[in-house]
């Protein structure tokens, strides 16, 4: 390759060997030519950018910055921005792009990268500008449209998002990215059947892309097609078999399907432990500090916002007793709301982890000297379970956002209560169980005041039965149980609202199963997604509301509870079943509200609506039981969430 007449390699030798990926060759070569050329600009640049590219990102870094005192070159500054950005001197990497763009104003990929950067500093508007200007620069530049797109949807700007996405597909109609992630953003707006259309025609450009079938997966999920969804992770994992959220996916929506069970949890979680975790080296053991002294507790999530997560955290975490705890928390989260800020007010150290890689999340617990490490996601979506799995602290537990085992050898507890868990159930788990004395979870009232309204029923009309649960919720089970209750009750209505029911072809398909089991549509009526205080004023025009089978209602059971209508709820045979019920055994009305049997239900249901007196009774003094009760004692259960973490601690 070298000239035989000279010993000495030539710049594009050495650029060779470093495109063929003979990096080894290559860094002999540039070294060569900088001990004749001392100053030679480019030879310095091209070895930091081959040091940065094995990972060492400090020689890299000097050996650019050596290249710019002898020449300031603007490919300089940018191979110069990628090394800090790779060794997380993201301040730094901002100044080496602001130098790019002063040598180079009109370059679209300078700009690209600026509106990259800015999203990952979290600023979203200069974000939102920069890459603004390099699609002025360069129309049709699809990849900072596809960015563009996803930072609007980050930040709640759903139509923007749309609008993005589709400007991307008219510039390139073949570009599988694009039609995925408008898929993604019409199922968010509760698009159902277009979203899952786009999906198909990512598909059809790209057959073996993971993350586009995982996608339509959830919005089939969302529709009710829960086997079409079964199929379409297991698609996903056919031509990505390591891709965790993939697999959690399939954890996930197995709590739905009534043919499984606890066993076939435990077993595919387990897979997935093994899949995604099992080969990772185990962290060095951690000498535990037992001295008096607050335990340092880690939470981690991506749903630090208005969320389930957030609304049962907010209250605990702001009643922790800082000398048994400092709380930090770790965000995972790129929707931020209100809800988030009331968190990031409460905890004693907020961490955002977004976009970070689990290595670099694992040295950030380590040097916050985080004693037990908190999952609140377990096999929900935007999960870290990865993360735990590097066992960043020396005690980890999950806890409040899901409900069964994670399968991860590094989890070593599972926090729970005796409804949801009952004593034998301790086999289909990993972790060890700790179950607090009343229920697992802490119910913040809602920041909407809305007032509980009176009976509707006693008004002279038609008794009113509500189910404000996601449409994966409503299975063939659950259609054919509320059948039994409406033939029961042949006067009563059903009100259904969640997000999926904004799309027609899920209401049909759901008037459809019900019509099969003889109940006529006009008994029906379906609701889309409205603003939360709406969402609260919309329990006064219900009398009583009904849980689903085998997954049964969580957070919507408490809030239908805060708004003084009383939930029918089936035992259940699984965890996510029994979240109601252990509500209402810790409210003390069980007899009244649980049952163990679908003819106990619908018998239930109508003793109920049978004396309007009596439930409209209950219904005005159900909201100050619930804030009486153990479900609204932040303090009570904070300290007992303490004990257990203490107790944890100290158990080897």
């Amino acid at each position: 390759m070298t000239d035989r007449r000279s010993p000495w390699p030539s710049l594009t030798d050495a650029l060779t060997l470093h495109n063929d990926g003979r990096g080894g060759e290559a860094e002999r070569a540039y070294r060569q030519i900088l001990k004749r050329e001392p100053r030679n600009p480019d030879a310095w640049h091209l070895l930091g950018v081959l040091q940065s590219e094995h990972g060492d990102h400090d020689s890299g870094i000097a050996s650019i910055r050596t290249a710019l005192s002898i020449r300031d070159a603007l490919e300089y500054h940018l191979n110069l921005g990628s090394a800090l950005l790779d060794a997380g001197r993201v301040d730094e990497a901002l100044d080496a792009l602001m130098a790019a763009l002063r040598l180079g104003p009109d370059r679209a990929d300078i700009h690209f990268r600026l509106g990259n950067l800015f999203r990952l500093q979290r600023r979203p508007n200069e974000s939102v500008a920069a890459y603004r200007q390099a699609i002025a620069l360069q129309p049709g530049f699809v990849e900072a449209l596809n960015n563009l797109g996803s930072l609007f949807l980050e930040v709640g700007q759903i139509d923007a998002a749309i609008a993005a996405f589709t400007d991307a597909i008219q510039a390139a109609p073949a570009n599988a990215d694009a039609h995925c992630n408008l898929g993604y953003a019409l199922d968010l707006q509760g698009r159902l059947g277009e979203a899952a259309a786009a999906h198909r025609v990512a598909l059809t450009f790209r057959p073996d892309f993971a993350l586009a079938w995982s996608n339509l997966g959830n919005t089939l999920k969302g529709q009710g097609h829960l086997e079409q969804a079964m199929a379409a992770y297991r698609s996903a994992l056919t031509h990505c078999p390591d891709y965790p959220m993939a697999h959690s996916n399939v954890l996930m929506a197995q709590h739905y399907v009534p043919e499984c069970g606890n066993a076939d949890f435990l077993t595919a979680a387990r897979d997935w432990a093994e899949r995604s975790g099992g080969s990772l080296p185990a962290a060095a053991p951690v000498v535990r500090d037992d001295r008096p002294r607050p335990l340092r507790i880690g939470y981690v999530s991506s749903d630090f916002n208005s969320h389930p997560v957030g609304y049962f955290l907010e209250s605990v975490l702001k009643a922790h007793d800082r000398k048994a705890v400092t709380a930090f928390a770790y965000a995972n989260n790129g929707r931020t709301d209100d809800v988030t800020e009331s968190l990031r007010a409460a905890a004693d150290g907020w961490r955002p982890i977004v976009g970070m890689d689990d290595g670099a999340v694992a040295d950030l617990i380590r040097r916050d000297g985080i004693d037990i490490l908190v999952d609140l996601s377990g096999h929900t979506g935007n999960n870290r379970l990865t993360l735990f799995a590097r066992r960043p602290a020396p005690v980890q537990a999950s806890w409040l956002g899901y409900f069964g085992t994670t399968g991860l050898p590094a989890m070593d507890w599972i926090i729970a209560d005796r409804h949801v868990l009952p004593p034998g159930e301790e086999r289909f788990f990993t972790e060890k169980v700790w179950r607090l004395p009343d229920s697992y979870l802490c119910f913040t009232p809602p920041a909407e005041d809305v007032p509980v309204g009176p009976l509707p029923a006693l008004s002279g009309g038609p008794v009113t039965l509500g189910a404000f649960h996601n449409r994966a919720k409503i299975t063939r089970p659950t259609v054919a149980l509320w059948a039994h209750v409406l033939a029961a009750l042949p006067q009563a209505r059903l009100l259904l609202k969640s997000r999926e029911f904004g799309d027609y072809g899920v209401r049909q398909a759901l008037r459809d199963q019900f019509a099969a089991h003889g109940i006529a549509p006009n008994r029906l009526r379906m609701e889309g997604k409205t603003p939360r205080v709406d969402y609260f004023r919309s329990h006064n025009g219900i009398d009583l509301a009904l849980s689903p089978t085998p997954f049964g209602g969580g957070t919507t059971t408490a809030e239908s509870l805060w708004m003084g209508v009383p939930v029918v709820t089936l035992r259940g045979d699984r965890w996510a079943g029994r979240i109601g019920v252990s509500f209402l055994e810790t409210l003390g009305l069980a007899d009244r509200l649980v049952a163990d049997t679908p003819e106990d239900y619908v018998a239930k249901t109508a003793a109920l609506v049978g004396d309007l007196e009596s439930l409209a009774a209950l219904r005005a003094g159900l909201r100050e039981r619930l804030r009486q009760s153990p479900l609204c004692d932040a303090p009570a259960f904070a300290r007992s969430l303490e004990e257990a973490y203490r107790s944890m601690w100290r158990e080897p």
